[in-house]
């Protein structure tokens, strides 16, 4: 469970930096361990989505978006997902973007967004792009039907997700101990509880302030491991850095 009014710190690093971070190919900076460490991955299509309703127009960023969810959408822990944005929503932040990425993600197969689709929809129905130029599409080209139902009006071929976008599994999971996590031990608290145990945190109270997760779960995976042998998760070596793009 997520502990309540607990989240990740906040992270200085650019937009970009954090996307590049969780396997998005949009600059070829080279990153070090310790900051690929300090992004978390749901805070950042928290990021992405409040991002893309501050930018309007602008389709680069959704469809960076969306290419991302259709590789890995299944690695995300969704309760925690909707923790964040039910967060920013109440401080006044645009976050209907989340309806029309959970509908993707269904199509993609990952089904356990759906609850996303109806909790964040739009009231009103919306156009992705600019409206006028949208509309226009529509009627020359028609819609995407994959978006309905999400609130939003998608013109036919105006996003063209890609794999060339974002990194693999095997390459994300390379770069990202969080993600990597998420593949061994599932899309659950147990493998952010983990990935706190193998960034250095010792105690469940340490535990729980760095993964977001609440105390006992963190009590309860620690003591697991010490019971299975298993008290120290190896740490990987902080390294030279590694170039995301």
């Amino acid at each position: 469970m997520v502990k309540k009014n607990q989240k990740p710190q906040r992270n200085v690093m650019t937009l970009e930096g954090q996307m590049a971070a969780i396997g998005v190919m949009v600059s070829a900076a080279t990153l070090s361990q310790r900051e690929i460490d300090a992004v978390d991955i749901e805070t950042v299509l928290v990021e992405m989505i409040t991002a893309i309703a501050r930018e309007g127009a602008s389709l680069r960023l959704p469809t960076l978006l969306l290419s991302w969810v259709a590789e890995h959408g299944g690695a995300v822990i969704v309760e925690k997902l909707q923790r964040l944005l039910v967060e920013r929503k109440r401080s006044g932040e645009d976050v209907s973007v989340t309806a029309l990425c959970a509908q993707f993600a269904g199509r993609c197969g990952h089904k356990r967004w759906a609850p996303l689709v109806k909790r964040f929809a739009p009231r009103t129905t919306r156009y992705l792009g600019p409206r006028e130029l949208a509309e226009s599409l529509v009627r020359l080209r028609g819609k995407e039907n994959w978006a309905d139902g999400s609130g939003f009006v998608v013109p036919s071929g105006s996003l063209e997700t890609s794999t060339k976008w974002v990194l693999s599994q095997s390459s994300l999971a390379k770069l990202s101990r969080q993600y990597q996590n998420r593949l061994v031990f599932g899309a659950q608290w147990r493998a952010d509880i983990i990935t706190a145990i193998q960034r250095g945190a010792r105690t469940p109270a340490e535990i729980s302030r760095m993964s977001g997760a609440s105390y006992e779960p963190c009590y309860r995976v620690n003591l697991e491991l010490g019971l299975a042998g298993w008290p120290d998760i190896a740490l990987r070596p902080e390294g030279n850095g590694h170039k995301v793009a």
